[in-house]
C-alpha cells in the first residue's frame, strides 16, 4: 500500500502489500515485494529491487540496480524465513548486494544508520553494519561479519566470514581481510596486519588530543614492544586506573581475537553441528 504523498514512476512495479512511507520517491522501473518496508522519505533513483524480506528506514537513498533482501548465496539456506533491517540514512550506491540473513545467523543482515555503500559492495548474509560506516567500491563482506561503529573499508577489500572490524578502523584497498581487525587502527598491507593509529579519523570526530596520545602510545607498547609478550602488556594497560576507556576496550578486543578461531572470536561462538559448506 503506498502513501498518499509517495512520488511513484508509472513503469515501478509495487506489490499491493508493500509499505511505502511518507513522501517516498521511486524512479522507472524499481521492484518492490510484498512485505518490503520503504520508510518516510526514502528515495529510489530507478531500476531498484527491494525483495519483501526488507525493512528500510528513513530517507535511505538507493541508486540503480541495488539490490536489498535477495536470498543468502549460502548452500544451508533452504527458503526459511529470515529478513534484512536497514536503519535510517543510508546512501547505497548502484549495484550494490544486501542479502538477508539465514536460521544459523539468526535469521537477520542489519545495517545501522548514516552509511555509505559505494558501487559494487555487497554485504553477505546475517552480517552486522553499525552506524557510521564507509564500504567502498568493489568490497566484499563474507556472512556473518561484524563492521563496528565508524569504520572505513577502502576499495576492493575482501572480509572473511565471522571476522570482526573494530570501531574506527580503516582497512586499506585490496586488502585481504582474514581475521579480526582491532579497533582504532590502520589496517594493510600483504600480510595484513595493523600499521598505525587511525589518529586522523579520531580527531575528526572530536577526540580530545590527550586521549588520543594515550592511546597512541597504548598502540605503540602493544603492537611495537617485542620485550615483552602482548598479554603482559594488556593486563598492565588495563590495571593503570589512568588509562582511557578507548585502551582498555582496544585490550579487550584484543584479547578476545585470541580465544577465536584463527583470530576471528565471532567463530569461536557458532554452533560447532552447524554444516560449514557454502559460506556467501
Amino acid at each position: 500500500m503506498s502513501a498518499s504523498d509517495a512520488t511513484i514512476h508509472p513503469t515501478a512495479v509495487i506489490g499491493a502489500g508493500a509499505s511505502i512511507g511518507a513522501g517516498v520517491r521511486i524512479g522507472p522501473y524499481c521492484v518492490i515485494e510484498d512485505g518490503a518496508v520503504i520508510g518516510d522519505g526514502c528515495v529510489l533513483h530507478g531500476h531498484v529491487t527491494v525483495y519483501g524480506s526488507t525493512t528500510l528506514g528513513k530517507e535511505n537513498v538507493l541508486y540503480p540496480h541495488a539490490v536489498l533482501g535477495a536470498e543468502p548465496q549460502d548452500l544451508k539456506f533452504h527458503g526459511e524465513e529470515s529478513e534484512l533491517i536497514v536503519g535510517d540514512r543510508n546512501r547505497i550506491r548502484e549495484h550494490t548486494t544486501l542479502h538477508r540473513g539465514t536460521e544459523i545467523g539468526g535469521s537477520k543482515t542489519t545495517v545501522g544508520s548514516d552509511c555509505l555503500f559505494m558501487v559494487g559492495a555487497h554485504i553477505a548474509h546475517d552480517c552486522v553494519i553499525e552506524d557510521e560506516v564507509i564500504i567502498a567500491n568493489s568490497v566484499m563482506l563474507g556472512g556473518h561479519s561484524l563492521i563496528e561503529t565508524g569504520v572505513t573499508i577502502a576499495g576492493g577489500a575482501g572480509v572473511h566470514h565471522f571476522a570482526t572490524v573494530g570501531r574506527y578502523a580503516f582497512v586499506g584497498g585490496l586488502t585481504r581481510v582474514a581475521k579480526d581487525v582491532p579497533p582504532y587502527v590502520v589496517y594493510e598491507g600483504n600480510p595484513a596486519e595493523p600499521r598505525k593509529l587511525n589518529t586522523t579519523a579520531l580527531l575528526r570526530r572530536g577526540w580530545e588530543v590527550d586521549v588520543v596520545e594515550q592511546l597512541r602510545k597504548a598502540y605503540k607498547s602493544l603492537f611495537r614492544n617485542h620485550d615483552e609478550p602482548m598479554q603482559v602488556t594488556m593486563d598492565r594497560l588495563r590495571s593503570d586506573d589512568s588509562q582511557p576507556p578507548c585502551v582498555v576496550h582496544l585490550c579487550d578486543f584484543l584479547e578476545r581475537m585470541q580465544m577465536g578461531v584463527h583470530g576471528r572470536f565471532l567463530e569461536s561462538t557458532r554452533n560447532p553441528a552447524a554444516p560449514r559448506n557454502g559460506r556467501g
